[in-house]
């Protein structure tokens, strides 16, 4: 029997995998979904504000009607503001689909290469199961049964611990990004009396810094809500970047302007530590179910450890 070992280990390995796979595949084909619908709207809405500042731009009556009454300068930065906040969304939201549409295509083909696997690891146990038979052992079906419930203990503990691995590094996104808005919140509040050019600049770096993180964290988000699908816990983490985004009150300086940058910095920070404690939470459910997990696994290696060792061959 000893002549089995590597053979269900190697099979075994390809066989959890494949089911981990076919687990995440239909999260994956929602968010792209998803993500395309986003992404089709966006489009469409950026290319209509883009219309907007063209139209300003090259003349149209309205413009001329509005540069008579001495408004169009302020119509046209209101124009451009709300392109530019149109843009940054689309660009977001389409690098997001870029990253659901590698994985779907890294996932599809390790998929095909593995789509033999049960059968392979079928002609290995009934091999084992046929020679032992041969040998008459009295213990045979109660190793077969064992040796089932180890390989799905195993595989519950692996999915576990790629599950806290995801979780870790979105814990660790969210706090680099929690640091730089906290920077930022407080050369906002410098800003508003009278902070000046200095203040916008390193106020807006630290916006700079936090959205770049924020970005990755919302993949990595999805790679944790992925993993969680196979140890089957539900997890609703978002982050609405949309929020972030800033005024470009670099030309639009004034109190108000400032006002609302401040707003929508506070009301990140409020999204980021809100994920921060849904995962912080879940991570601590998957510690508990990691533990127990383990102890299953444990258990079962002992039952058959004591068969092996009282099974004569």
């Amino acid at each position: 029997m000893a002549g089995y070992d590597e053979r269900f280990a190697a099979v075994k390995e390809r066989l959890a995998r494949k089911q981990h796979l076919e687990a995440v595949m239909p999260d994956l084909q929602n968010q792209y979904s998803d993500l395309l619908a986003k992404v089709t709207e966006l489009r469409e809405q950026k290319a209509e504000e883009q219309k907007d500042v063209d139209r300003l731009e090259q003349g149209s009556l309205a413009a001329f009607f509005l540069n008579v009454v001495g408004k169009k300068e302020e119509r046209l930065a209101k124009e451009q503001r709300e392109a530019y906040q149109a843009a940054v969304r689309c660009d977001v939201a389409e690098k997001e689909l870029f990253d659901i549409e590698s994985r779907l295509d890294r996932t599809a083909g390790e998929l095909a290469s593995l789509q033999d696997c049960e059968k392979e690891y079928e002609v290995l146990l009934q091999e084992k199961r046929n020679d032992i038979e041969r040998q008459g052992l009295p213990a045979a079906e109660e190793m077969i049964k064992n040796e089932q419930r180890l390989f799905e203990a195993e595989k519950q503990v692996r999915e576990i611990k790629e599950a806290i691995v995801a979780g870790e590094k979105a814990k660790e996104l969210a706090k680099a990004a929690h640091v730089n808005l906290d920077s930022a919140d407080s050369w906002s509040t410098f800003d508003l009396f009278g902070g000046g050019l200095f203040a916008d600049m390193a106020k807006h770096g630290k916006i700079d810094e936090a959205q770049a993180l924020i970005e990755e964290l919302q993949v990595q988000l999805r790679n944790f809500k992925t993993e969680l699908t196979d140890v089957r816990i539900e997890a609703d983490i978002r982050i609405d970047i949309s929020e972030m985004l800033k005024f470009a009150d670099y030309v639009f300086d004034g109190f108000f302007a400032d006002y609302e940058v401040k707003h929508r910095i506070e009301d990140a920070i409020g999204q980021v530590e809100d994920a921060e404690e849904k995962i912080e939470g879940l991570l601590k459910h998957l510690g508990r179910l990691e533990a127990e997990s383990e102890r299953e696994t444990e258990r079962c290696r002992e039952m058959l450890r004591r068969l092996i060792m009282t099974t004569e061959v």
